[in-house]
């Protein structure tokens, strides 16, 4: 049982890997067009779920096509945490170092407002789009990230809740943001 486990556990991470790979191997055309091919299946599934037809469907599918690609563009505007930053935070720093630290967090933190910010102009813009061809329910979803790449409920169970560690059991392997049993902050 620990050996299938540990196969499995190790195929995983050589497939994230090779993944990653791929991705950082791909030019930003190549992106564009796998990331507006996958939006296009997005929109063409939940049309089908949503029973559009004809006309409402081919609107549906340019207004998601549209909002999420107005959404991507609002993550490509946040700053990112370098390693080096990471790595500094384990050595000593002098007070000027520090102080520049305190203010670099507050610079993300003012970003990460502002990403937020845009993201929330561009779904109220959308869910009037969005209203006139579905239901609030429908809109609600739309709106709502709801699934991964592996096609699993980002928000937890269907009920709403949080799931714990891994695959829904208590938190632990794998669960929260503390990895292996760690604390999760």
């Amino acid at each position: 049982m620990k050996k299938t486990i540990l196969m499995a556990v190790v195929a995983l991470m050589g497939c994230t890997a090779l993944n990653a790979q791929e991705r950082e191997r791909m030019s930003d055309e190549e992106r564009a067009k796998v990331m507006g091919e996958r939006i296009e299946k997005s929109a063409e599934h939940a049309a089908k779920e949503f029973g559009l037809k004809d006309d409402a469907k081919k609107t549906f599918i340019a207004t998601f096509t549209e909002y999420q690609k107005e959404m991507f563009a609002t993550n490509r505007s946040r700053g990112q945490r370098s390693e080096q930053a990471e790595r500094d935070g384990e050595k000593k720093l002098t007070d000027e170092e520090a102080t520049a630290k305190i203010q670099e967090n507050f610079d993300r933190q003012e970003q990460q407002i502002q990403t937020m910010q845009k993201r929330l102009e561009v779904q109220k813009k959308y869910a009037k789009e969005f209203g006139k061809l579905l239901t609030p329910q429908q809109v609600l979803k739309v709106l709502t990230p709801q699934r991964g790449q592996n096609g699993r409920n980002l928000r937890g169970n269907e009920e709403g809740g949080r799931r714990g560690g891994f695959e829904g059991g208590p938190r632990g392997f794998g669960g929260g943001r503390g990895g292996f049993g760690g604390p999760g902050f």
